[in-house]
């Protein structure tokens, strides 16, 4: 059995795709681990969050999905577009581009947001795209509700999108604040836990202090890191552990 792991795919489908054909779930024990953030900076962000949930449809029990902080901020935008539209600016700069909400409006849609924003019509342009995602795509917003922070299995490993408060110990699952799974920092790196921790959301170029380094990092301790920047590189990074024999493999490793 083998479990796979991937992180930060962030809208771009072709790398993803790419990256699944590294996988193998025919065995029926086999498991594919995301670790979040679907969305945002690339162009495909909803095409993402449809192809993962037709991959547990497809696998069930077999392929799990988390939530990142980008997830957070999805489903932040969208809550607070019906209390607060002094949100609106957060927005716009967050979305880059309009990305995802892009790849969530249907053509003449994204055209009525141009056209609301060339006005300058920016709260308008934010209530309209929020109200058209809500209603063309319920089932998708649903399902990024529903995502879980972490996943543990029986080889002394939890997956996550960004790390786990180790100084809880044993009460880390309790213990660890919300924010610390989705956007918590290398507290911990070249620390040893009684776990493994793999973990995305901070580059392996940031995490490892190595220029221009975008493969799988281990810290030599308990940490994998496996964010190797789809978005400036083009691919998405592929760990796997093998169940039979206890060890990691995938690049860099």
């Amino acid at each position: 059995m083998t479990i796979y792991a991937m992180s930060d795919i962030h809208g771009f489908i072709e790398p993803f795709e790419k990256a699944l054909a590294h996988v193998d779930l025919n065995d029926g024990a086999s498991r594919l681990v995301l670790l979040g953030d679907y969305c945002d900076r690339g162009p495909a962000s909803l095409d993402v969050y449809r192809r993962i949930m037709g991959l547990q449809e497809e696998f069930p029990d077999q392929v799990i999905a988390l939530r990142g902080n980008h997830e957070e901020m999805l489903l932040e935008y969208i809550d607070m577009a019906s209390v607060d539209l002094g949100f609106t600016q957060g927005w716009m700069l967050a979305d880059t581009g309009l990305a995802t909400a892009q790849s969530f409006l249907g053509k003449d849609e994204f055209a009525e947001v141009k056209h609301l924003l060339s006005r300058r019509n920016f709260e308008d342009a934010y209530l309209f795209t929020v109200e058209s995602m809500k209603r063309n795509h319920p089932d998708v917003l649903r399902w990024i509700r529903d995502l879980p922070y972490y996943y543990e299995t029986d080889f002394d490993q939890v997956f996550c999108h960004a790390g786990i408060d180790e100084d809880a110990g044993d009460l880390w699952r309790i213990g660890t604040p919300e924010e610390y799974f989705t956007s918590m920092p290398p507290y911990y790196k070249g620390q040893r836990f009684k776990l493994d921790v793999v973990a995305g959301h901070i580059s392996t170029e940031s995490v490892s202090e190595i220029p221009g380094y975008h493969d799988i990092w281990f810290d030599g301790a308990s940490h994998y890191y496996i964010d190797g920047q789809t978005v400036t590189t083009g691919r998405t990074l592929v760990l796997q552990y093998d169940e039979s024999t206890g060890t990691y493999s995938g690049p860099g490793l």
